[in-house]
């Protein structure tokens, strides 16, 4: 049977995530640079909501399942107890820049590569080959300096909220919650979509999907393994490496997640009959600039707007809440500087 090996959930639960955040990206063009853009420029706030809802579910969802120990969040990578603080805000400014720059964050240039896009396709290149070079090519050994030389080594060997804070789960949980209701019954009546705030509401429900199957039902018994998540700079730094060296990745979770996402946009894209190699919109250079930021700030922050802005921050771990503001930040600068030059 398919199932009998653990290991095959990963596969085929990256695929079957993949394909539904796909589906959701493709359908509501939910993306990040588009929901700080919008807001920046014309307050229009209805994608924040939209990331908002889903913020509050993927969040809920997965601290319940590590306070009832369904999953043991505080196991994951995003919550090590070196927490990178100048590589998380360096690198998220940096992936913020160059989402801007290219038009879309990571889930959306994916989606557009998978349509045929030629500018989708150039950035997820460019975001490929640089991840690769920042992972293990020119720029490692200033990423490992910085590690090294800047990082800090929590004491409570946990860089969960709860954790530093001392406080119990539940009530972290509560105040998070109840900071991201504020935030979105203040934009509610000017601002809401219900279409967005759907898609928010299963991208949220795909999150807590997915600490399940990796922290559950891809657990071996006689060979634990970390749980893990939705992710795309840490595949496309392997997919970098395919390119330039010939070395194919080994299928996993975050792989078989992109993929899915990919597979779906293009899919669709046939059904429709939509699919068809658009022409790059704008200034290549600056597209380029773009996906090669978004490579490099990934790589350097530990994930991209999926892996900490969302895996991770749904783990509340201090390094991906650094790593997010400083990737809203970047996109709010790269927005208005862009807006200036028009």
């Amino acid at each position: 049977m398919l199932f009998d090996n653990p290991g095959n959930w990963l596969i085929v639960g990256g695929l079957i995530i993949g394909a539904i955040f796909g589906l959701v990206v493709h359908q509501m063009r939910l993306c990040m640079v588009a929901a700080v853009g919008n807001a920046t420029l014309v307050r229009d706030y209805r994608y924040l909501l939209g990331f908002a809802l889903a913020a509050l579910i993927a969040i809920t969802g997965t601290q319940l399942l590590e306070l009832y120990g369904i999953v043991e969040i505080s196991q994951a990578s995003y919550r090590d107890a070196r927490l990178d603080w100048l590589g998380v805000i360096l690198g998220g400014f940096l992936f913020g820049v160059g989402a801007a720059l290219a038009g879309g964050d990571a889930a959306r240039v994916l989606v557009m590569a998978g349509q045929g896009s030629k500018t989708g396709l150039m950035v997820v290149f460019f975001f490929a080959v640089f991840a690769s070079i920042a992972q293990f090519g020119l720029l490692e050994k200033i990423r490992v300096y910085l590690l090294l030389n800047t990082s800090i080594n929590l004491t409570g060997g946990d860089a969960g909220l709860a954790a530093l804070t001392k406080a119990p789960i539940w009530l972290v949980l509560v105040v998070v919650d109840v900071l991201l209701l504020g935030f979105i019954i203040k934009h509610w009546k000017r601002h809401v979509s219900m279409k967005i705030l759907l898609g928010g509401i299963i991208l949220g429900l795909a999150m807590v999907a997915t600490w399940y199957i990796t922290g559950v039902l891809a657990q071996d018994e006689f060979s634990p393994s970390r749980p893990s998540g939705m992710t795309v700079s840490g595949p496309m730094s392997r997919f970098g490496i395919m390119v330039v060296a010939g070395d194919y990745p080994k299928m996993s979770f975050s792989i078989s997640f992109v993929l899915g996402v990919i597979g779906i946009a293009f899919v669709l894209s046939l059904l429709t009959r939509q699919f068809r190699f658009s022409p790059v919109k704008g200034s290549a250079g600056m597209i380029a600039l773009g996906g090669a930021l978004m490579g490099i700030g990934g790589t350097f922050a530990y994930g991209c707007n999926i892996g900490q802005g969302f895996t991770g921050l749904s783990t509340l771990s201090l390094e991906s809440i650094l790593a997010v503001v400083a990737m809203l930040l970047g996109i709010r600068y790269a927005t208005r500087w862009m807006e200036r030059r028009a």
